[in-house]
């Protein structure tokens, strides 16, 4: 890590910052002496020969004091270089003080808010993609360590490189930026036609009306839209022989030119590269489905050691996926993210798949580390759980538990809980839930599936005696299965050998005739203590279902 070289003196002012968020701010001006330490606008005024000019800005923009203000912030400040050229490129000025125009400085605000980061981040949160919170424009920014290993060859959004960082601060971190962050204004599918590189596929986009529809920023309610897209650069298509729009309509629509109608082949293949997840390359998860536009369809994601496999060949024959040009992905919009294809990326039809989803651990406000085990949250925290009443839930996570991933979603004293599922391949499949039974849990509950009632009551309150543990024959007869030996504590204890988290077998004949996500509730027919674990769908084939008494990754 490099030398904090700033000069240290003392004398911090300290104000609740109100004014990055908002230009009304009845405290602009104020300041309260609340600590000796040294604040982000005092460590970047003792170095004027580094941020003379973003003190200025700061100044034009209204936001001098805010970064003299109480509360713990990431700070990235250019240099006065890095400003001097910006301002000149942006508004053909020498000077910060050059710029008057409102609209310019308006400009300059978004830049400001684009420089900093609600929470402060140092630089062992850096990964190869983006960071864990948004900026105060309310976008993320990525990291990248395409140049080499270390902090020093990182990349801020693929074009600013650091050249100071984790500079402490009584109100957050500074780190020193060689260029300024220029504000995501454009859509996907606009940083991707100014960049010029998959000049086929943008038009694509266009005959078939996907620019406009995946350039939204804003839905009808107001929230914000997320676009993922892989696009085939033209180098790509060269390799398939298709070397211009036409060639693409050739190969896939030649007998149909109505391309914005959602049945024609060409309009279904631009569909399949896109989904409303926002998902950077390390956001792909390791052994699952994601959902695409094209409607019952889906990318099939998994992750090896070394590289990410979307669509690998199931046949045993050919073994082929397509996966990232890294160096040609996780590019930033306002709305999104897109990544280059290595391989033509067409519509991927996968077979039945034993699925096992974590009803936490799966779930992206967990992933993004927006909940917090032990902590009660609303309903509408989670996209893909809803419950009734919306009184306050939780998640329970401790080594010590005998559960996927040492966690399990509690949840008792409910009407009503329902989760959206992963994708689902077509097929015929048993479909199980493990909770924390026994003595401890009280519901007895209905299960519902789309809608429609499915199986026998699930009754969480049956002791081991009454499931007929340990006795696989006698539980398969009562409809409960032996948990899996490879879910364990810290103590090594298996649910395998623990009754009260015995799989209760919902039904063995769900047909799936279509590949998509379900949506499964669990009423209460009994109101009382329910702790789920994980749903999980294992395939049937010739009406015998596979041996996972040992592992669930089979």
């Amino acid at each position: 890590m490099k030398t904090n070289k700033f000069i240290a003196w003392t004398g911090g002012i300290v104000l609740i910052l109100l004014s990055i968020v908002s230009c009304d701010d009845k405290l602009d001006g104020t300041t309260f002496f609340t600590s000796d330490d040294m604040t982000i606008i005092q460590t970047l005024e003792a170095n004027p020969e580094k941020f003379s000019s973003y003190i200025e800005i700061l100044e034009k923009t209204d936001f001098y004091n805010a970064f003299k203000s109480y509360g713990n912030y990431t700070c990235f400040a250019p240099t006065n270089e890095a400003v001097k050229a910006y301002i000149k490129e942006k508004f053909n000025v020498e000077s910060v003080s050059e710029i008057t125009n409102p609209e310019d400085i308006e400009f300059l605000k978004l830049v400001v808010k684009f420089q900093t980061i609600k929470t402060a981040r140092g630089t062992s949160g850096f990964t190869e993609g983006r960071l864990a919170d948004t900026t105060y424009t309310g976008d993320y920014l990525t990291t990248s360590f395409l140049k080499g290993g270390g902090i020093a060859n990182v990349e801020i959004n693929r074009t600013v490189g650091l050249e100071e960082y984790d500079i402490s601060a009584s109100n957050g971190i500074i780190h020193t930026i060689n260029g300024v962050l220029d504000p995501y204004v454009d859509p996907v599918p606009v940083v991707l036609d100014k960049a010029g590189k998959h000049t086929i596929f943008v038009e694509a986009l266009k005959q078939t009306g996907y620019y406009d529809t995946f350039s939204v920023i804003f839905n009808e309610f107001g929230s914000k839209t997320n676009f993922t897209i892989l696009a085939e650069s033209d180098v790509i298509y060269a390799q398939e022989g298709i070397n211009s729009f036409n060639d693409l309509v050739e190969r896939f629509s030649p007998n149909d030119t109505d391309f914005t109608n959602p049945e024609n082949e060409l309009n279904r293949f631009v569909a399949y590269h896109a989904t409303q997840n926002f998902l950077y390359s390390r956001n792909f998860p390791d052994d699952a489905f994601i959902n695409t536009v094209l409607t019952r369809n889906a990318w099939k994601s998994f992750k090896t050691d070394t590289e990410l496999k979307i669509n690998e060949s199931e046949t045993g024959e050919n073994d082929t996926w397509t996966s990232l040009i890294i160096s040609e992905s996780n590019y930033p919009a306002k709305n999104g993210v897109y990544h280059s294809v290595n391989r033509l990326l067409t519509v991927f039809t996968p077979k039945a798949k034993h699925i096992i989803f974590d009803v936490v651990s799966d779930q992206p406000e967990y992933q993004s580390k927006l909940v917090k085990a032990g902590t009660g949250y609303p309903g509408g925290t989670y996209a893909g759980i809803r419950w009734y009443p919306e009184a306050n839930r939780r998640y329970l996570q401790q080594s010590n538990r005998i559960n996927l991933n040492n966690n399990v979603l509690d949840v008792g004293g409910y009407s009503w809980i329902e989760f959206d599922t992963p994708v689902i391949p077509k097929g015929k499949y048993e479909m199980l839930v493990s909770s924390n039974g026994g003595n401890n849990a009280r519901a007895i509950l209905q299960v519902y599936w789309d809608g429609e009632p499915i199986g026998s009551l699930y009754d969480l309150t049956k002791n081991d005696a009454k499931k007929g543990f340990p006795d696989e024959t006698l539980m398969e007869a009562n409809g409960w299965r032996h948990g899996y030996k490879c879910i364990t504590n810290n103590a090594g204890v298996s649910q395998y050998d623990t009754g009260a988290a015995s799989r209760f077998i919902i039904t063995k004949e769900l047909l799936c005739p279509e590949q998509k996500s379900h949506v499964i509730r669990f009423t209460a027919v009994k109101a009382g203590g329910s702790p789920l674990d994980y749903i999980e769908w294992i395939p049937v084939v010739d009406n015998a279902p596979a041996d996972d008494s040992n592992c669930y990754n089979d």
